[in-house]
Parts: structure tokens; C-alpha cells; sequence
């Protein structure tokens, strides 16, 4: 009540010489004001306030930004300081990077030693990989050769078949049975874990603990053993 009494208080205040169009819209901006602080909205934001207005035909931020508008940001401001926050806006500090664990706190949360020892060299690989690929976007200088293409006849041109090493003997049985068993339903499902679309493991809450293409991954390699 004290509130109301201090704000009506204000508003009379700014209404005082203004015209009746002004005096109007005070009147309106500051239902809305009170609306919001009474929601315990905290984005005080000249931008969402005139945004908010205008589509409820009130000021809009234009007019709240004007010199000739100062008494609608005090307004604003006024309620902002009420409410605790300022007429800046709020910085969003969740975000999705945060919900994602890291590579090394999966790595530390999987109890099998040969297991730890084969998620480390994927995580290993990986982050060569994301090397790699950062000096190659480094990269400025494109050659192109625009010489003609060469003709070669039948007889000079020779078949090449790249043969690809297989994973067999590449892992031992307690490796491979490790694999095996992170990727097990049953195991997943007595962990409370459970498997995307896309090939991530999330835990119970949704929260990803493998990213995507994890399951898949795994599948694949235990395919070539």
C-alpha cells in the first residue's frame, strides 16, 4: 500500500503542467509499470517497456527515449528502482553451455579403467582433430590450378584401392566388453539413463552426459572388431 501511495504520489508529480495527451499516457505507462512489478518482472528495459506499450497503444520507446520523453523514463526508472533492478537490460546467465558436462568430467565419472582409457583416446583424437581444423580455417591462401586438364591414355592411367587397417587386435576383450557395456540398455536403464534420437545419453533429469553420435560411434567400431 505504501508503495502504491508513494508511486500515485510521483506520478501526480510528472503530471503536473503537462498537457492532457501527456497526462493520459502517464497514466497508462504507469498501470503497466505496476503490472509488472507486481508479476516481480525484473526487465525494466526502456526497449521491452516501449515494445510492451506500444502494442498495448501506449508510449512507444521512441517517444520514452526523447528529450521531450524524459518524464516517462523517469517513470520507468522510478519503478525499476523499486523493483530492485535497474532500466538496463538483464543479462541471461543460463545458458546451454553450462547444461553440457566437459569431456573430462564424463571421463571422470565412468569407473572402468579400460573404459576411461578408451573414451581418453576419443577425446584425445578429438581435440587434434579441432586443432587441425582451426589451422586449416587459418588458412587465407587458395591455389587453383586453372592449367587444362591433362589427357592420359587407358594404359598410363592405374586403379589405386586404398585399404583401410581393420580394428581387429587393436583392443583387448576387457576393452571391447567395456564398449559393449556402455552402450548396454539394460545398463543405461538401471543407471536411469537413456538414449537420443541423435546418439546422446542423458541421465534422468535430461541432462546430457554423452553427446551426440556417442552411441553410434561405438556401434560402428565394435562393427570392424
Amino acid at each position: 500500500m505504501k508503495v502504491n501511495y508513494k508511486m500515485q504520489s510521483f506520478l501526480e508529480n510528472l503530471k503536473k503542467d503537462k498537457s492532457g495527451h501527456t497526462q493520459a499516457s502517464l497514466d497508462k505507462l504507469n498501470t503497466l509499470l505496476e503490472k509488472r512489478f507486481n508479476d516481480c518482472e525484473q526487465d525494466y528495459s526502456i526497449a521491452t517497456i516501449g515494445r510492451i506499450s506500444t502494442k498495448n497503444g501506449g508510449v512507444g520507446t521512441v517517444s520514452i527515449r526523447n528529450k521531450t520523453g524524459k518524464h516517462y523514463n523517469l517513470l520507468i526508472k522510478e519503478w525499476a528502482t523499486l523493483a530492485d533492478t535497474t532500466t538496463k537490460k538483464p543479462s541471461k546467465c543460463h545458458s546451454r553451455k553450462n547444461e553440457v558436462s566437459s569431456d573430462m568430467e564424463l571421463l571422470k565419472k565412468l569407473d572402468d579403467p579400460a573404459m576411461r582409457a578408451v573414451f581418453g583416446q576419443i577425446i584425445a583424437e578429438k581435440k587434434k582433430l579441432k586443432a587441425e581444423n582451426h589451422i586449416l580455417k587459418q588458412q587465407t591462401e587458395v591455389i587453383v590450378d586453372m592449367r587444362p586438364n591433362q589427357v592420359f591414355s587407358a594404359g598410363q592411367v592405374q586403379q589405386q584401392v586404398e585399404i583401410i587397417p581393420s580394428l581387429t587386435g587393436v583392443l583387448v576383450n576387457s576393452e571391447i566388453e567395456a564398449l559393449r557395456d556402455a552402450i548396454d540398455e539394460n545398463n543405461l536403464l538401471n543407471r536411469g539413463w537413456i538414449v537420443s534420437r541423435l546418439g546422446s545419453i542423458k541421465d534422468e533429469n535430461g541432462r546430457s552426459l554423452f553427446k551426440s553420435g556417442f552411441v553410434s560411434a561405438i556401434q560402428k567400431i565394435l562393427a570392424e572388431i
